[in-house]
């Protein structure tokens, strides 16, 4: 079975198991950041600003919200004084190069993520003067926050159509233990 880049994200040492926690961030953070990705650039350009109600966010804001807070934490794993850190750049207007920031930011982290060390993990941070937490609360706080935003997205994407007509089917485990029992689980 040939690999796609997403699977790649998903399952970095080409095994189904991680072999450690870096592999672990890799595979959830990144995963989730490559195909949020893929589906932005999915998005018809003039559908980036559409939201189905004022309250809701648009792909646009999704996009730059995630892409700024990953430089943001990034910046803070990098450097413990937020003082050294440089202001974030605002986002590209055009989408095709907001998709290319994204991925690059993506990059980054993966790379980032498969240097730490588990003593580097552990060493003290604060984020601006909040005190008390460590390079680890950045990572599991960008994973929450990329995948919260994922998922605000993956419902527009799904609104608008772009990943089927058909109605939502969700795959619960029951039938899925069923198909075990009956054997026909392949």
């Amino acid at each position: 079975m040939s690999q796609t880049l997403s699977e790649s994200y998903w399952m970095p040492n080409g095994t189904l198991c991680h072999q450690n926690e870096n592999e672990a961030y890799v595979s959830i953070l990144c995963g989730h950041l490559h195909t949020m990705t893929e589906r932005l650039r999915l998005l018809p350009a003039d559908l980036w600003d559409w939201t189905p109600d004022v309250a809701a966010p648009t792909a646009r804001i999704l996009a730059s919200h995630t892409w700024q807070w990953l430089i943001c934490d990034r910046q803070h794993i990098l450097e413990p004084d937020a003082l050294r850190h440089d202001l974030i750049p605002d986002p590209p207007a055009d989408p095709a190069a907001m998709c290319d920031e994204l991925a690059e930011e993506t990059a980054r982290w993966k790379t980032l993520l498969l240097s730490l060390t588990p003593e580097q993990f552990d060493s003290p941070r604060c984020q601006f003067d909040y005190p008390g937490l460590n390079v680890r609360w950045f990572v599991s706080h960008m994973i929450q926050n990329s995948i919260y935003k994922h998922g605000q997205f993956t419902t527009l994407f799904f609104a608008l159509g772009l990943d089927g007509k058909e109605p939502y089917d969700a795959p619960f485990p029951n039938p899925i233990y069923q198909e075990l029992r009956d054997g026909s689980l392949s």
